[in-house]
């Protein structure tokens, strides 16, 4: 299918092409030259990586802050109102995970062959650095 062919009668473009030519990731990142899809491709691979390193933060964090409140727990109350903010703030943690891992999702499914294996390398590199021999999830790239 061409490029400026729509797919399934939708206005939104399905580019399937590993070409650099006019790759359109969202409204506001329309890359147009050669420069601008390298350094597209290198922010990519930094935004995947950093999602590996937020989620072992956060598991870091999370072990670490459970160990505190199990070392503290002197009463039921004060250790009642630190199990909420704990959960509180794991929530907060959570949905910023998801969101993070939804837009690689959105990035990964541009279809651009070359963003998809930018995802791949981002992901590799940031377990290298980041990733713990804890529990991998493959959640959503």
């Amino acid at each position: 299918m061409p490029h400026s062919q729509t797919s399934m009668d939708h206005d939104m473009p399905m580019p399937s092409h590993p070409m650099p030519d006019d790759t359109c990731s969202m409204n506001w990142w329309h890359v147009r030259s050669l420069s601008g899809f390298i350094a597209s491709l290198l922010i990519i691979i930094f935004l995947s990586a950093g999602y590996e390193f937020a989620k072992g933060w956060v598991a870091n964090w999370e072990r670490n802050t459970l160990a505190t409140i199990s070392a503290s727990s002197t009463t039921s109350n004060a250790n009642s109102s630190q199990q909420r903010k704990f959960r509180t703030q794991r929530g907060v943690f959570y949905g910023i995970q998801v969101f993070y891992s939804f837009f690689l999702m959105l990035v990964f499914m541009t279809y651009n062959g070359w963003y998809m294996v930018a995802v791949a390398v981002g992901a590799g590199l940031g377990n290298y650095l980041w990733g713990s021999s804890g529990e991998r999830t493959l959640a959503c790239h």
